[in-house]
């Protein structure tokens, strides 16, 4: 029953994060280098009302992840989020009303087809979550890394780098995001004032801030071709990790199922690539249609 919750909160989160993705990066634009990572812009963003529809799909889309990170592991949850291409895709066909392409159908049968055969062949399952100084290095170095990205980002003039590097620092913000939501739901087992009173709850709230930030100028610091795949990859391959290392969770390690799980995964990337630089998600960019203006 626990599984059953977690794959349909977390497909469904991806359908609001979608949705999210498609109403924030209209009201979010396209910035000129300097304005990234900047007070304005952000500011400037919240005002519209694109922008403000989409950070409405985004909470919702967080809520599930939060329910669906109760009751799952991060090897279960943040691989069935890259599904939200797929719902990115339908809500496109939909609103322009043209038929879907045989690369398009490629990239949903990979993102299907190699999600479920990592999960299938990994079988993950829980284990041990590491609390106290332990997280500290982790912390540390992926916070380090977002700096040093949205540092080398501003200074971009390239607008596929700085669309690459921007969502990259945008998909390590929403992995550790996801790890740290993952450590406080377990604390939450074990009582709401075990969880108050214990740092991750707090780590969890600055993250999510920087999260929010960091997407939205991974959203705004290149073309969707760019930002939209490296956005999906980075961050599951991040929450897979720190769930191998910070949570000790445990999958099937045989050789032939490494290497099927490998294999899996990229699939699913390879999917994620070809939906995301499909003519289709280009529309996204340029079509009044998607999101008209409010």
């Amino acid at each position: 029953m626990y599984l059953f919750i977690t794959i349909i909160t977390s497909v469904v989160a991806g359908l609001f994060n979608a949705i999210s993705g498609i109403f924030q990066r209209k009201g979010i634009g396209s910035p000129k280098a300097e304005e990234l990572y900047s007070k304005d812009q952000i500011v400037k963003a919240s005002k519209n009302k694109l922008w403000q529809i989409g950070a409405i799909a985004e909470s919702l889309a967080a809520v599930l992840e939060l329910i669906a990170l109760y009751y799952g592991s991060l090897l279960v949850v943040e691989p069935l989020l890259m599904t939200n291409l797929v719902f990115l895709l339908a809500i496109v066909h939909f609103r322009l009303k043209k038929p879907v392409s045989s690369r398009e159908w490629i990239g949903i049968i990979a993102i299907c087809i190699g999600i479920s055969l990592f999960l299938i062949t990994a079988n993950p399952h829980g284990g041990q979550a590491r609390y106290g100084l332990s997280w500290l290095p982790t912390i540390l170095i992926v916070g380090v890394l977002i700096a040093f990205g949205a540092t080398i980002t501003r200074k971009l003039k390239n607008t596929k780098q700085r669309g690459a590097l921007g969502s990259f620092t945008g998909g390590l913000s929403l992995g550790l995001t996801a790890a740290l939501t993952r450590l406080t739901m377990v604390q939450f087992h074990a009582g709401i004032m075990v969880t108050i009173t214990h740092w991750p709850l707090y780590a969890l709230i600055v993250s999510a801030i920087i999260s929010v930030f960091a997407v939205q100028v991974g959203y705004g610091s290149g073309p969707l071709t760019i930002t939209q795949p490296v956005l999906e990859i980075t961050s599951p391959v991040i929450s897979v990790l720190l769930g191998l290392f910070m949570f000790g969770d445990s999958i099937n390690t045989s050789p032939l199922a490494i290497l099927i799980e490998l294999a899996s995964f990229l699939l699913a990337a390879i999917g994620v690539v070809l939906l995301g630089s499909s003519k289709r998600t280009i529309k996204l960019e340029t079509s009044p249609a998607l999101a008209p203006t409010l």
